[in-house]
């Protein structure tokens, strides 16, 4: 250490020494101090503090600092910058809880006095606000309000911490009585569309992405948004601004992520929506809430509307399910509920559920397919397949699809019925009527 201090001082020395390089500017300037002397003295003193702090010497650098910050705070931010690192370090080695309140206090300071000659005010108050919660876990309303003014003054240019850590203290607050459940959701919403557009820009320092995850998973636990607040929080809104674009999107997603389809804004958010961008999002929105109205034919018309539009396949495979849905239990029409399973598959070919979809289809063909008893069966070789291939495509539906195995395979038809139509375990066969499927017999023992 000793040889260290006398390498760092000797780095000092040539540092302060080049400093009179630029005197006359410093002499020049008044931030510097009020004289010649003053100015110099404090140069000296910036050098000193900076040479220390490169080399993580902050007790050294601490006198110094101490003389910038108080003689002239306004001729260098690193005044703040370095002295946010040195009271940090003072209250992580204080021996006691006084020692470590005057160091916090102190902190808060170096925050209020770089906002007041460095400007930056939004961005100061959230770093301000999560040290505050950090050095003292009790501050929490204080820290949230610091936050809070921080993202407020701030906007786009907030810091994804801060949005992330108020979303997390407004559900403490919510969750204790101190804030109400529209101040959460204001939250929400405003620190959403922010970090949205930080996503949207795609800068990896920011970790939008993993933010607004974080957001949207405090939110949904939250509790807060239950369907009656929202729609009276949001309808005033609604009814003073109903063609704003970028509301309508939040305010539709917003009730869809709570389940809230059944409520009448939805409803009239979502047709307005779609009016002024026709966009799959904005159909697939009047799709649900048609279809829960059982105006089927409406609902079909946005479900094809959406998936025109889409260009995400994960999400246009699940249009497709559903629509096949749809045909399949409201409409009785199989063929068409299986040419849309069967695109939702080249959409999502690891998607269980279209599979066993066309598999239902089939199974539910026995009573209009065969000519006689044995051809009626033989419509559960085809189906089992399909339930085969959902437990290939997607381990996830492993037990359903197992469950339907077992289920049909006992419609199989028995050996006896097979032997006396010509056919035996493992030949091929073709399955007729609408199915018109290749697959292969099998057969059941007798019980």
């Amino acid at each position: 250490m000793k040889n260290l201090l006398q390498l760092s001082l000797l780095f000092i020395f040539f540092g302060v020494h080049s400093v009179s390089a630029q005197q006359e500017n410093i002499f020049d300037n008044p931030k510097y101090g009020a004289d010649s002397v003053s100015r110099m003295e404090c140069a000296n003193n910036l050098s000193t503090m900076s040479e220390f702090m490169k080399i993580n010497l902050s007790d050294y650098a601490l006198p110094s600092w101490q003389k910038v910050f108080a003689d002239c705070p306004e001729s260098s931010k690193n005044i703040y910058l370095y002295g946010v690192r040195i009271y940090r370090d003072k209250i992580e080695r204080a021996k006691d809880d006084e020692a470590r309140a005057s160091a916090l206090d102190t902190l808060m300071l170096i925050y209020d006095k770089r906002a007041e000659y460095f400007g930056q005010e939004g961005l100061v108050l959230g770093r301000k606000g999560l040290d505050l919660l950090k050095y003292d876990r009790e501050k929490v309303t204080e820290s949230y309000d610091l936050m809070k003014r921080s993202v407020e003054m701030s906007k786009i240019n907030s810091e994804p911490a801060v949005m992330v850590t108020l979303m997390q203290l407004s559900n403490a607050l919510f969750n204790t009585g101190a804030i109400e459940g529209k101040e959460l959701i204001d939250n929400y919403m405003i620190t959403t569309d922010i970090l949205e557009k930080l996503v949207k820009v795609g800068r990896p320092e920011d970790q939008a992405d993993k933010a607004l995850a974080n957001v949207e998973a405090i939110f949904a636990g939250s509790g807060a948004a239950d369907c009656a607040t929202l729609v009276q929080i949001f309808s005033p809104k609604f009814k003073q601004t109903p063609e704003d674009l970028e509301f309508l999107k939040k305010l539709t997603t917003l009730l869809s992520d709570q389940n809230c389809e059944d409520a009448e804004l939805f409803a009239r958010a979502s047709e307005n929506l779609y009016k002024l961008e026709p966009s799959s999002q904005a159909a697939y929105n009047l799709a649900t809430l048609f279809f829960k109205k059982e105006n089927y034919a409406k609902s079909v018309s946005y479900y094809e509307e959406a998936i025109s539009n889409e260009t995400d396949a994960g999400r246009k495979a699940k249009y497709l399910y559903e629509l096949g849905l749809i045909k399949y239990t409201r409409y009785d029409d199989y063929n068409q509920a299986r040419e849309l399973a069967r695109r939702a598959i080249e959409s999502k070919p690891n998607w269980g559920d279209p599979y066993i979809l066309i598999g239902n289809l089939y199974a539910s063909s026995s009573t209009r397919c065969g000519e006689n008893e044995f051809e009626k069966t033989t419509v559960f070789w085809a189906a089992v397949d399909k339930f085969m291939q959902a437990k290939t495509a997607d381990p996830s539906v492993s037990g359903q699809a197992s469950e339907l195995i077992d289920k049909y395979s006992q419609y199989f038809p028995n050996a006896e019925d097979a032997f006396f139509y010509g056919y035996e375990n493992g030949q091929s066969y073709t399955v007729g009527c609408w199915i018109n499927e290749r697959t292969t017999v099998r057969t059941r023992q007798r019980p």
